[in-house]
């Protein structure tokens, strides 16, 4: 069988799953190694604390192409996405996750991005939970509003061409926004069907999607404020009606006392209203100190490679093309 010679990055994002992660080594690098000529294996280790410092240099020993990052921290998922995204060299970059993902996804993926698809979303029903399933209408059409496009039964794997990750990588910050940036960049995302290579430990449960679409929302589109603001504002206008209510009521008869009850259950609501403006606009100021600061993304502590040789026999320039090269520029030298 002939090797392909597109060359495939294969980002792995860990926090204290060492043991896992020497497994799904152990069967994803000869999986690369049949199929692929060139391919890099780029370890995004979140400040394992479970011994992966010490294991991870019998795997850099043993198999070849495979990088080892470790950041200073554990960050966000789309900062650490984004930390192998830069990190990664190859023509193609495929994120993988091990505790759900099998490693044979990897050549379908790099066929369709072939096919010259730039960013490919894997999709599986298997993500979710039944009772999320019921009420995924209404965090679709949320989440449409403020032009967030990435298929509901995202597994979290992507694959990305060499120019959507330039594309992606090249503006911005990349808390909470990486998502929206691959929905709003001008690539079109193609849906692949993984559900014979997904097997999810877990499932998105109602907690899980509402905390999910709350993220998004407040993190990469400003309509929820104006939302907010538009709830003020009916607020406002409801509170001026009761109050042209009470003084006619005043006019007309003057025993008031009878809507104390009315008086303070409206008085719950305003609060309640204002309460809810005022988280949100906590969300946002936070939003905003956090990208007038002046703090990296990431930090990397380290990182190693494997110490395992390349076919020493490949080379990238043939031998005959440098020396015709070399002979030309002699002569002209001569000349």
């Amino acid at each position: 069988m002939i090797k392909s010679d597109t060359f495939v990055s294969v980002v792995l994002i860990v926090k204290n799953q060492t043991e896992k992660l020497i497994g799904y080594i152990d069967k994803l690098s000869p999986y690369l190694n049949h199929y692929l000529n060139d391919y890099e294996i780029v370890i995004i280790d979140q400040d394992s604390r479970d011994g992966l410092e010490k294991e991870i240099p019998k795997s850099l020993a043993t198999h070849q192409s495979i990088r080892h990052i470790r950041l200073s921290q554990e960050e966000n998922n789309d900062v650490a996405l984004a930390a192998g995204l830069e990190n990664a060299i190859g023509d193609f970059v495929i994120n993988l996750n091990i505790e759900s993902d099998d490693v044979e996804v990897v050549l379908p993926l790099m066929e369709q991005a072939l096919l010259g698809n730039d960013i490919i979303v894997c999709t599986s029903n298997k993500v979710s939970s039944y009772f999320y399933k019921k009420i995924k209408r209404i965090s679709i059409r949320l989440l449409k509003s403020i032009g967030y496009t990435l298929p509901n039964d995202s597994t979290g794997t992507f694959c990305f061409s060499r120019r959507a990750v330039n594309a992606i990588t090249e503006s911005g910050r990349y808390y909470c926004k990486l998502h929206m940036r691959m929905s709003n960049i001008g690539y079109t995302l193609h849906p692949f069907d993984a559900n014979k290579y997904t097997y999810p430990n877990q499932k998105k449960n109602i907690t899980s999607g509402i905390t999910e679409t709350l993220h998004y929302m407040v993190f990469n589109s400003t309509k929820p404020l104006r939302w907010m603001s538009f709830l003020g504002i009916m607020g406002s206008v409801l509170a001026m009606i009761f109050s042209i209510y009470s003084l006619l009521v005043h006019l007309i008869n003057d025993t008031v006392a009878s809507g104390w009850t009315t008086t303070i259950l409206f008085m719950s609501m305003l609060f309640a209203i204002l309460f809810t403006m005022l988280s949100f606009f906590g969300e946002y100021l936070a939003r905003l100190l956090n990208d007038r600061s002046e703090h990296k993304d990431y930090n990397v502590v380290y990182e190693k490679n494997s110490s395992v040789m390349l076919n020493e026999d490949r080379s990238n320039v043939l031998f005959t093309s440098v020396n015709n090269e070399v002979n030309k520029s002699q002569t002209g030298r001569n000349k």
